[in-house]
């Protein structure tokens, strides 16, 4: 296609490239491989990318300033909270929580110094920078991708009196339904996000196109809620370029390793997976011998997921087996991903998402445990993409799993039976960029992969 003829693509993440925050993976993956397919695709960020031409994509950047508020918030977590995150440890006294109507009211002022996200600072700045660049690009799409999902409310700004098409994709579910699993989100489970982020959720999806989910579950759900409104799911995926290659020299961990690469917040539990561990060691003190750990890698949890971690830890007496990484490098959380017999992706009270993580683990072939409801959409698409799918209450058949792979002897390798990387999904979402239209259904319109 000549490059006159190639048509333009603006995407707004707060987030971009193959080497940062996860929220910045989506979009980098499609653009390195809409690229071929004739789109000249632009990203306006607030994150540096140092890589933005090796994946297809022209990056410029707006900065995220310091705000008023953001002073606010640092003078109220050094007075109310002494500290809201710290890496899972076995060791020390769980911080202490305020309570009553005080600890409420401080919750509530928290949250609104930080609504609507981590972006604040940058809204404003990046809507002017974007009109700036939709008037010197033209491009004839517009995607905006949260969370942060205040580049929604970028998108909306900047792409006022504009022909470009707006697309809103959602990585996570924005204003709602949300789940139980987030009401002790400190933010997300306020009464401040909960009055405010419903009406800006309606008026971005009363100006946009259209949306894009990554779960068949979201989509449907946003149909009902939006029905005048098109929704499209394409499922998340992952870059095979960007994984560690096969490599002989690469030594598996000793005993049975296990790997949780990620966050621990909202729901998510590793204690199910630490009763496993126990039972299996118990019934087969020789993998306990060979030195089996569960390894986990991954940022700070909050202090009340940190708090359950340490109680479930002490619960299941596996103190000596399991080896807290603190955070890493995506690489490196990919190395011990490589060298493990078993991956584990917690989504407990995530009923709509679906970890980037599950794609990564089934990408390199190794096998993985997904813990989730059954019904979720975790569950569902972990089904379909060959893991072992248990319900957290679970726990013998997640030994059953543990004991399984040691017998085994050697370490095993999955096999995906559908496409999951972001060169098979491109053409998909190039598709749905070409011809989106608005549908004037309540049905959520299904994209095919």
């Amino acid at each position: 296609m000549p490059v006159n003829d190639a048509r333009r693509l603006l995407v707004i993440s707060y987030y971009f490239g193959s080497d940062g925050p996860v929220g910045g993976l989506r979009w980098a993956g499609f653009a390195k491989y809409l690229a071929p397919l004739g789109w000249k695709v632009s990203v306006l960020t607030g994150a540096p990318v140092e890589n933005g031409a090796t994946l297809g994509a022209r990056v410029e950047t707006c900065p995220r300033f310091p705000t008023f508020m953001d002073a606010c918030r640092r003078l109220v977590q050094r007075g109310v909270r002494p500290s809201v995150e710290r890496a899972p440890s076995s060791s020390g006294a769980p911080p202490s929580e305020l309570s009553g109507v005080l600890g409420e009211l401080r919750r509530e002022i928290a949250a609104l110094l930080v609504f609507p996200d981590e972006s604040r600072g940058w809204m404003v700045r990046a809507a002017l920078r974007g009109r700036a660049v939709i008037r010197r690009l033209r491009p004839q799409v517009v995607v905006s991708s949260g969370p942060p999902h205040s580049a929604h409310l970028v998108a909306a700004l900047a792409t006022i009196g504009s022909r470009a098409r707006w697309l809103i994709d959602l990585r996570d579910p924005w204003a709602g339904p949300l789940t139980q699993a987030w009401i002790t989100h400190p933010r997300i489970g306020s009464r401040t996000f909960r009055a405010l982020s419903p009406p800006l959720e309606r008026l971005a999806f009363g100006a946009a196109d259209g949306v894009i989910t990554n779960t068949h579950q979201l989509a449907d759900a946003l149909a009902t809620k939006y029905p005048d409104v098109p929704v499209v799911c394409v499922p998340n995926g992952v870059d095979a370029e960007g994984l560690p290659a096969p490599s002989a020299a690469r030594q598996p961990f000793p005993g049975l390793g296990i790997a949780y690469v990620g966050r621990l917040y909202g729901s998510r539990d590793l204690g199910p997976v630490m009763e496993a561990l126990r039972i299996f060691l118990e019934r087969h003190p020789e993998a306990a011998a060979a030195g089996s750990k569960l390894r986990i890698a991954g940022g700070a949890a909050d202090a009340r997921n940190a708090q359950v971690f340490d109680r479930a830890l002490a619960a299941a007496r596996v103190e000596p087996h399991v080896e807290v990484l603190g955070w890493v490098s995506r690489a490196a959380a990919l190395e011990v991903v490589a060298r493990s017999r078993l991956a584990v992706v917690l989504a407990q009270g995530q009923e709509l998402q679906i970890p980037a993580k599950l794609y990564e683990s089934i990408a390199l072939g190794i096998p993985t445990l997904v813990v989730a409801p059954q019904d979720s959409a975790t569950a569902v698409e972990g089904g379909r993409l060959g893991a072992v799918v248990c319900d957290c209450r679970d726990v013998d058949g997640m030994a059953r799993l543990l004991e399984r792979l040691w017998r085994s002897g050697a370490p095993e390798r999955s096999h995906c039976p559908v496409p999951i990387t972001y060169d098979m999904l491109a053409p998909q979402v190039d598709r749905i960029l070409n011809g989106f239209a608005p549908v004037a259904t309540g049905h959520a319109v299904t994209a095919s992969v």
